[in-house]
């Protein structure tokens, strides 16, 4: 293209460049000014840094958190617990499943791995399940018990005698309409 081209009604063109900060590069270890990485895989140490003190923070407030996430859970279970097949339980569902995946996710973190254990078990039956309303309502239940026992008491060791029990208990339920 010439430049005559660019040029409208003979005013030059309105070029202007901003150069905005990749924050997402510099996550990545990335040098944002070269486009290479130090050294393969390396993360700057104040990002490091950063991480765990938002890991800290998080798991300092992990029992509210977990209660907060369980609470929605519940709400969402009681709206979808009677409810016909439709739509709408659809969406329900994957709100409880997205719940789910959060609790595991927050418990796996900060060492509550009986409740991370309990939701990733629930998420993975919801993703999956085809079984009828009836055996829905029983194991998503059984899970949803397991759960509201686990942030109560504070469980957080898989092998301790009440985990042992609440595993028992879920597994009678799934063994039975599963």
């Amino acid at each position: 293209m010439s430049p005559s081209n660019n040029r409208i009604s003979g005013e030059p063109a309105g070029i202007k460049i901003y150069r905005v900060a990749n924050r997402l590069l510099k996550k990545l270890g990335i040098r944002p000014n070269t486009g290479t990485q130090s050294e393969p895989g390396e993360i700057s140490p104040e990002a490091i840094i950063e991480a765990q003190q938002h890991i800290e923070t998080l798991c300092g407030e992990c029992e509210v958190t977990l209660s907060d996430l369980l609470a929605e859970l519940v709400a969402a279970w009681v709206d979808m617990r009677d409810m016909a097949q439709s739509e709408k339980r659809q969406e329900v569902s994957q709100k409880i499943f997205l719940l789910a995946h959060e609790i595991k996710d927050v418990g796996g973190l900060c060492k509550y791995d009986l409740a991370a254990y309990f939701a990733e078990s629930l998420r993975d039956f919801i993703e999956r399940t085809t079984l009828s309303l009836e055996a829905q309502r029983v194991i998503i239940q059984a899970h949803v018990d397991a759960l509201q026992v686990i942030v109560k008491q504070g469980l957080k060791d898989e092998a301790s005698p009440a985990a042992e029990e609440l595993k028992k208990m879920v597994k009678i339920a799934v063994e039975k309409y599963g």
